[in-house]
């Protein structure tokens, strides 16, 4: 069941963090694409620009909605139901390993597809980065937890990887408009 609460205190410094920067992220990406959408030569940067900002927002959705723990409870109550939950820890490193690898994959790919275009690929990188700790965060491995969750100066470092892949979007995206600019 999804818990949405419009108290304070259930606001962390955290999850403020995380809404923050998916949204600032999705907007920014909203302006690309309102600036680029009706030039021709543009195009490349407008599909992408729109694509990144629906996925920053859905980010954004989810720290606010928190369907990561809602789909995390699932598979928990799963695992409980088919009394699995005691052997589900090989599972869940199978899990992450296949993450890791799919991530470098991804990466491999992107790079080949937009290889001409640092903006591009960096844009899409963060985008990748962002999946994966969602991804990470439904796996929850207790020894992985404990590192995203670890406070430092009140706030979980899964908040800073959150800013890290935001900003690797919004760098892309960034160096891609002025790119974009540049040409006309």
């Amino acid at each position: 069941m999804t818990a949405i609460t419009l108290f304070p205190i259930w606001w962390s410094l955290t999850r403020t963090t995380g809404i923050t920067a998916y949204f600032v992220t999705g907007l920014c990406c909203v302006l690309v694409w309102l600036r680029n959408r009706s030039s021709r030569q543009r195009h490349a940067i407008s599909g992408l620009a729109i694509r990144l900002a629906l996925i920053e927002f859905l980010f954004c959705a989810d720290m606010i909605l928190e369907w990561r723990l809602a789909l995390h409870t699932f598979f928990v109550n799963l695992f409980m139901e088919y009394n699995l939950y005691n052997q589900r820890h090989s599972m869940q490193l199978g899990l992450l390993f296949a993450l890791g690898c799919l991530l470098l994959f991804m990466l491999l790919s992107v790079y080949r597809r937009f290889q001409r275009r640092t903006g591009a690929f960096l844009a899409v990188s963060g985008v990748l980065l962002s999946a994966t700790l969602w991804l990470m965060e439904i796996i929850s491995i207790h020894e992985v937890d404990a590192s995203l969750y670890h406070l430092v100066d009140g706030v979980m470092v899964i908040a800073l990887l959150w800013v890290l892949a935001c900003s690797l979007t919004l760098a892309g995206i960034g160096l891609e408009a002025r790119l974009a600019a540049r040409q006309d």
